[in-house]
C-alpha cells in the first residue's frame, strides 16, 4: 500500500482539494498530485470547473519541456523517461492522476 497526502492548489483563484502520492519503483522517483472541482456546469474561465495536475521528478531519467505555440506562450508539455522504471514510474503516476479525477468528478460522461 502507498501513501495518499491530501492538499489544495489555487488554480485561477478557485481552491481545488488535491491528492498527492510518491510513485518509487527501483531507480526512480515521481511526486504526482492531482485534483478537479468536478463538473459545474460551465465551460468558461471565469465559471468553468478547475483541475490540476502536476508530477515532479524525485530521481531517475526524466526530461519535461514546455511546449510553445507559435506566440511564445506555453501550450503543452512534454515528457520523456529512459528504462523500464521510468515508464512503470510514469505509467503508474498518471494512472493515479486518472483515478484521483475520477474519483472527484463523482460522474459518468460516456
Amino acid at each position: 500500500m502507498f501513501a495518499i497526502t491530501e492538499s489544495v492548489a489555487k488554480i485561477n483563484g478557485r481552491n481545488v482539494d488535491t491528492f498527492n502520492r510518491e510513485i518509487s519503483n527501483g531507480r526512480t522517483a515521481l511526486e504526482v498530485e492531482a485534483g478537479t472541482t468536478g463538473f459545474v456546469g460551465e465551460d468558461c474561465r471565469d465559471a468553468g470547473g478547475r483541475t490540476y495536475v502536476g508530477i515532479n521528478c524525485i530521481c531517475g531519467d526524466f526530461h519535461f519541456e514546455p511546449v510553445k505555440n507559435d506566440n511564445g506562450q506555453t501550450a503543452g508539455i512534454k515528457i520523456a523517461c529512459c528504462g523500464d522504471d521510468g515508464l512503470d514510474s510514469i505509467l503508474k503516476a498518471l494512472s493515479f492522476a486518472l483515478e484521483a479525477l475520477l474519483d472527484q468528478v463523482n460522474e459518468v460522461d460516456d
